[in-house]
């Protein structure tokens, strides 16, 4: 269960942390700047073809990239191939690749089984504009692994497949308003741009109205009378939504109790629970967070390891949650009435050739492999840093792993075990520090690749040997950023 477990915090073992770290050991603006200029400096030199091409890029694209989070504090990596748990740029560097296709590899770059299920799919047909027999073999795999798929419905993404799950949500209780939790993440859509970075209290994107930003309300996670007083103030709640492993991928952890108490507050109030397995699902248990908990949802939201990297999505549940998409015959009700989706790219052949070749491999033992290699590499992290001593934490569920950088007291606490990353302050652990940058830049130089985020993947593909490479990397990054003046 990695750091989610019911251990409690001592209050006086923090105390006494704390007052190790009295002021922080982070360094100041000018240092961070100075360090980040060096760094930018010698990645120019190693990786010049990256640099033209992100010049390139930002001539042609808004901000020079087609994903925020592709978007760092200089030029982006240009990845020409990757196979295993490894890419190569550009310019021929190597790196250990802990994006592993945002999440959506499990069993890393360029598996066979499922390339050569890509290559049959596009010589039959790319797009046939019409029901193919593969969108059929793929949804029947979902509902052979996901205990609460009754239906699936294929969607493009996994925003697109949160919006048609709040449709479905809304249209099943007939009311209007959804819930969401600080720091968890539903997508780029309208309904979702409340409380998801730092500070909660502003929506992350421009451009959606007061109004629509109104019918999600947001509540702090791990509260459960909070939720429970919310339910029985207002009777327009239509769904509560949530990561089932906490926001961002766990990197701010719920226990299964919170989901379990969730799970009874909805059932009274009738309120749709809405569980967005996107990340968790297929990899933190065959049929996800659900299966792993036992708990069941009205609804779950799915994507990443679902289309075995290709662009797909799905949102499956119920005969309950779907009943208002089936069609009944009669035209003016299906007009009025009925959810409606559309989708040009919604289970094209080409996606469900690779998700079904990729679910056909998904078992217990494979879940269990990647999350052994994440074990294995959030133990040799905390063994480093404190062998350096730096109060950072590497810590996470299943094969999601994050690292804490940005308070030395929670790091510390959190490594040595007298934290648990539950109980420890969500905006201590959505926060992200100065040297988050510095350090990721500095393993790129060491050939190491992880997110800007707060979250990274491992696969099933990460070797012994390359969870090894990647601890020398790290302790590479911080003899550089020492050299730097930043640590």
């Amino acid at each position: 269960m990695g750091s989610i477990g019911h251990m409690k915090v001592s209050s006086t073992a923090l105390s006494a942390t704390r007052a190790r770290f009295e002021t922080p050991a982070l360094p100041g603006p000018d240092r961070v700047a100075q360090a980040h200029t060096a760094l930018e400096v010698e990645f120019a030199r190693r990786c010049p073809n990256s640099v033209l091409l992100h010049e390139r890029a930002q001539r042609v694209m808004p901000g020079g990239v087609s994903h925020d989070n592709r978007r760092v504090g200089g030029p982006s990596l240009f990845i020409s191939k990757a196979r295993g748990a490894r890419k190569t740029d550009k310019d021929g560097h190597n790196y250990i690749d802990y994006w592993i296709g945002h999440g959506s590899l499990l069993l890393g770059h360029g598996r066979r089984e499922i390339i050569e299920a890509i290559h049959l799919a596009a010589q039959d047909c790319t797009h046939p504009g019409a029901c193919h027999e593969r969108e059929v073999l793929w949804a029947e795999k979902v509902k052979a692994l996901i205990p609460s798929a009754d239906r699936v419905r294929f969607t493009a993404s996994g925003s697109e497949s949160s919006a048609l799950a709040v449709r479905l949500a809304r249209a099943m209780t007939k009311k209007n308003v959804i819930v969401k939790f600080d720091g968890h993440f539903h997508g780029w859509l309208d309904h979702a741009v409340q409380a998801v970075d730092l500070p909660f209290d502003l929506p992350f994107s421009a451009g959606v109205p007061q109004q629509v930003r109104d019918l999600t309300l947001t509540l702090p996670a791990r509260n459960l009378e909070a939720v429970d007083e919310l339910l029985n103030s207002r009777d327009d709640i239509a769904a509560i939504i949530l990561e089932p492993t906490g926001a961002s991928g766990g990197s701010i952890p719920i226990r299964p109790d919170f989901l379990r108490g969730l799970r009874d507050l909805t059932i009274r109030h009738r309120v749709a629970l809405i569980f967005d397995e996107v990340i968790t699902g297929f990899r933190i248990a065959p049929g996800g967070a659900q299966q792993r908990y036992n708990i069941l949802p009205d609804i779950t939201c799915l994507a990443k390891v679902l289309a075995g990297g290709m662009p797909g999505g799905a949102v499956c549940g119920s005969h309950e949650a779907f009943a208002a998409m089936e069609f009944s015959g009669d035209s003016k009700k299906d007009r009025l009435r009925r959810v409606t989706q559309y989708g040009t790219y919604n289970a094209s052949p080409v996606s469900a050739a690779a998700g079904t070749a990729m679910l056909g491999m998904i078992n217990d033992d494979v879940c269990k492999r990647a999350e052994a290699n994440a074990g294995r590499l959030r133990h040799g992290l905390n063994t480093l840093f404190e062998k350096e001593g730096l109060p950072w934490a590497a810590y996470g569920i299943s094969s999601v792993f994050h690292i804490l950088t940005s308070d030395a007291c929670v790091g510390t606490s959190l490594r040595d075990g007298t934290l648990d990353a539950a109980d420890a302050d969500p905006v201590v652990l959505k926060q992200k520090g100065p040297l988050d940058g510095l350090l990721r830049r500095a393993l790129q130089l060491d050939g190491v690749d992880l997110p800007p985020g707060r979250q990274a993947w491992v696969s099933t593909a990460h070797t012994n040997g390359e969870i090894e490479e990647t601890l020398a990397a790290f302790s590479r990054a911080i003899s550089r950023l020492r050299t730097l003046n930043v640590l």
